[in-house]
């Protein structure tokens, strides 16, 4: 009795301990999509980053999207590439949105629409990407996508200069010189 009792044990534990060593499945590892995306196995990168997408994974969504826009591995389709560039933003991927705002402000496979361009220039922005900064405050100063508002702008250019952008620091200082 005692060793139909144990045997019974051993049964339920048994694949309670290999499900907690090993996990169910293969884990995405992002890193050897990257490997394969610069060795040039664009097929194999892509496949890692659509799994890993699929998790949750925003910068792997952004790197989908890269690959839909530059037909890599794909057939290039940029309505996809928004698609995916769009699941990365709302997922604070900076990159990503950054990536939005030039195909809004290109009118590349979407309406051409420079208020939309700057809305997620400055959600990159927000989400610290110094070059979003530097091309929200270009759009901002030129009056692309809004009225003119200095205080925005000069924001913008000191932002992207905090974040480390040099050519963002010397935009904000002509900026100051000029009574912004």
């Amino acid at each position: 009795m005692k060793v139909k009792l144990k045997q019974k044990i051993l049964l339920i534990l048994f694949p309670i301990c290999l499900f907690y060593l090993y996990g169910c499945g293969d884990k995405i590892d992002p890193y050897e999509g990257f490997k394969a995306y610069h060795s040039g196995d664009y097929q194999k990168a892509f496949s890692i980053y659509m799994q890993a997408c699929a998790e949750g994974d925003s910068f792997m969504c952004y790197s989908v999207g890269t690959m839909y826009e530059n037909g890599l591995s794909v057939s290039q389709d940029i309505k996809r590439a928004y698609k995916y560039y769009n699941m990365a933003c709302n997922n604070q991927n900076a990159n990503a949105c950054s990536a939005i705002a030039r195909l809004h402000k290109q009118g590349r496979g979407v309406r051409k629409d420079n208020t939309k361009a700057l809305e997620y220039y400055i959600q990159g922005c927000n989400y610290g990407l110094p070059s979003a900064c530097y091309s929200a405050g270009s759009m901002a100063y030129n009056q692309e996508g809004t009225k003119e508002n200095k205080t925005a702008t000069k924001e913008l250019f000191g932002k992207a200069c905090d974040l480390g952008d040099t050519k963002g620091c010397e935009v904000y200082k002509k900026l100051i010189d000029a009574g912004y």
